[in-house]
């Protein structure tokens, strides 16, 4: 399955069916209303990916004909659960999915009362940390010298990587004490 802008939309869909059988256009207006400030999906992206996660055996479908037009409503398979379960347990690997991935992964730990998020703060702070133990080798994984680099840019762009980390770090503190 692919994930765009950052966003795994399968895996928001299956988080969405965790909670009962719906139909594409339902999802939509769901991932819009409840994720709409951290991402925007297009509809047909919804209908593809269902097709996808179908074709993966990890929704089935049912046709409603008491509806006009006849709609297809989605369940999520216990294989469907398990990757979804699997999924939002895991650390992001890349600062720069935080800003979407990772707070769509809080905000289904919060939705479906699951257990564990604690786990996940303190993975995703060791990623942060190992993030940063990499930028002090360098980006050729030598060792830096006493005052870094000498180009002022790889300076900028050091500094600015390194703060970022850093304040990642920080609000991962605050949501624990938050969630708490």
């Amino acid at each position: 399955m692919s994930s765009q802008s950052g966003f795994p939309l399968d895996q928001a869909l299956l988080g969405f069916l965790m909670q009962g059988p719906a139909h594409g256009y339902a999802l939509h207006d769901r991932a819009e209303g409840e994720l709409g400030r951290i991402w925007y999906m297009g509809m047909s992206n919804v209908y593809g990916t269902l097709k996808q996660l179908e074709e993966a055996g990890h929704v089935e479908s049912t046709l409603d004909d008491e509806t006009y037009p006849p709609r297809k409503v989605y369940t999520v398979t216990p294989e469907g659960r398990a990757r979804f379960r699997a999924w939002v347990r895991e650390p992001v690997p890349a600062m720069r999915d935080m800003r979407v991935e990772f707070l769509a992964k809080l905000y289904f730990f919060h939705t479906l009362e699951l257990t564990g998020v604690e786990a996940l703060l303190e993975a995703q702070r060791g990623v942060c940390r190992q993030r940063l133990d990499q930028l002090a080798r360098g980006r050729r994984g030598s060792p830096r010298t006493e005052g870094g680099t000498d180009d002022p840019f790889d300076r900028i762009v050091d500094a600015f990587r390194r703060r970022r980390i850093e304040a990642s770090l920080e609000w991962l503190h605050m949501v624990e004490s938050d969630w708490a």
